[in-house]
């Protein structure tokens, strides 16, 4: 009985905070759908300016981190689930289909600094490129998506496993490696 009335109160938090951070994210103009549970505020390290998109029935895990600039965007579809930690970094745009998962640890970055010789890395521009994760797309702990990745729906991304834009992920397939190779297909 009291494991049942402790779920039931956990689970009452996790609605109150995600309606919390609901009305901040549509004091900012940003769309959010029913149903958005937070085990912890996620952090925002640039104020959201009519950029976030989220979802029907989203939960953020503990510790999420969204880095989401001015010119950049985030959408996030239905019954997405953001587990521990997960770092969502966009300079230009990172979308997240419907019934997908993103594992603990893992970082989604559509970004990284210019690398040319002669010049300090954080001095030079930023160079980006979207990210697209399909529908029902499983990425595993500790997992590394870098700017224009392109995970196709029904895909899974094994634990530790790195996907880059010269990856490529076929619809049903299960990956993983740095960089990801296919090891077999989902029946």
């Amino acid at each position: 009985m009291i494991y049942k009335i402790e779920l039931i109160y956990r689970n009452g938090l996790k609605r109150l905070k995600g309606y919390f951070f609901k009305i901040y994210l549509q004091l900012h103009g940003c769309e959010v759908g029913k149903g958005l549970k937070c085990y912890t505020f996620p952090n925002l390290k640039i104020v959201p300016h009519k950029n976030i998109r989220i979802g029907d029935r989203v939960t953020f895990g503990i510790g999420c981190t969204l880095d989401i600039s001015i010119q950049g965007s985030l959408s996030i579809e239905d019954d997405v689930q953001l587990t521990q930690n997960v770092l969502i970094s966009s300079a230009s745009k990172v979308s997240i289909g419907k019934f997908s998962a993103i594992g603990e640890n893992s970082s989604i970055r559509d970004s990284d600094h210019g690398m040319k010789a002669g010049k300090n890395t954080m001095q030079q521009r930023m160079e980006s490129k979207a990210v697209f994760i399909g529908e029902d797309v499983w990425v595993g702990a500790s997992c590394i998506i870098l700017k224009g990745s392109y995970l196709s729906s029904h895909s899974v991304i094994g634990a530790n496993s790195l996907v880059n834009e010269n990856s490529v992920i076929k619809e049903n397939g299960i990956y993983v490696g740095s960089p990801v190779r296919c090891i077999k297909e989902r029946i």
